[in-house]
This record gives structure tokens, sequence and C-alpha cells, in this order.
């Protein structure tokens, strides 16, 4: 009898060490470069530049309802199809309510004959609620990438954000930069006209 009451409990022991690796792979899976959340890849398609190009424009206009051309003080790419910020929703739950955030992001997407490439970076999300604006958040996703990898999260900062929060946060935010990756290869997809 006792060694059926071991074997359940390190059985249930093994599956809550499994689960809580699932869990954190997405933090250690997220694609950083040089400690910044970049997503980034280029995609083969059947299509011409000019026909990619259109296509990358007219995917970024009617994908976003927020968006902005990049600042001219910054690093102009004339070659780009799209080169702006815009704006992603997405709800996060960092307690027993959901909260809409904003994750303001930078977007750049450039075409060739039978190709086009995408960066997704300089991501940074917020709540929509003016209210909780003013009480304090994290909004940056590298910082809170690096704190999570942290060993100890520190006595003031696991009263406000644990462990959980953080991968929540992370999770929503690379759900719908996913999520518009998806959409983009659905609208690149074989343009040949």
């Amino acid at each position: 009898m006792k060694r059926y009451l071991i074997t359940a409990i390190l059985a249930l022991l093994l599956r809550c060490a499994l689960a809580q690796g699932v869990k954190d792979s997405l933090v250690y899976h997220l694609p950083m470069v040089n400690d910044k959340l970049i997503y980034t890849d280029t995609v083969k398609v059947t299509g011409k530049k000019a026909l990619l190009d259109s296509a990358a424009n007219a995917w970024f206009k009617n994908y976003f309802k927020n968006y902005r051309p990049y600042p001219a003080d910054r690093e102009i790419d004339a070659g780009a199809a799209v080169f702006n910020q815009a704006m992603l929703e997405f709800k996060v739950s960092p307690g027993l309510i959901a909260i809409d955030y904003f994750a303001a992001v930078s977007i750049k997407i450039t075409c060739g004959n039978n190709f086009y490439t995408y960066k997704i970076y300089e991501i940074s999300f917020r709540p929509k609620n003016g209210v909780l604006n003013k009480i304090g958040y994290q909004k940056n996703p590298e910082y809170l990438i690096e704190l999570y990898k942290k060993k100890y999260l520190g006595l003031i900062t696991s009263m406000s954000l644990s462990r959980g929060m953080i991968r929540e946060y992370l999770d929503k935010m690379n759900t719908a930069v996913i999520a518009c990756i998806e959409s983009l290869n659905r609208a690149m997809a074989n343009k040949t006209m």
C-alpha cells in the first residue's frame, strides 16, 4: 500500500513539474535578439515585388485601426513596403477581471520577387484605461522577460507582480503578435497577377 501511495505522490509531483516547464517554455522561447524582443522572418511566396508591396500596404491599412508613419527623426527605409508604428489590442487578466491593453509595435515589411520579410519590434504595452495608466504597470516585455528569468523576484517586486502575472502579460502579448503575423501571411500568400 505504501508503495502505491509513494508512486502516486511521485507521479503527481512529476506532473506538476512538467506542467510548470510547459508554462515556462513560453518565456524562454520568445524571439530575443541581443536582449530585444523581435519577431522576424523571411517568407517565400509567389508574386512580383510590386504586387507584394501593394498587398503588404493593403493588409497593414486594413488590419490596424490605429497606426502612424515612422517618425521622421528615425532611420528611414525607403525600400520597405511598410515601415510604420501600430497598435495591437489584447486582454490581460492579472486578477479576476480582464483588462484591455494596447501594444505599440514597429512594423517593417520588405518585399522582393517571390519573398517578403517582416520585422515586428520595439514592443511596449499599456492598459487602455487612463486610470490604470496612472496607477502604474509594466510596459516593457524585455524587462518582464529579464525579471522572470531571475532566480528570485525580490520581496517588493513579488508583492505586486508574480511569475504567473508576468507569464499572463507575455502570453497575451505574444498571442496578439502571432495573430498579426498569421494575418499577414494569409494576405501575402501567392499574389500572381
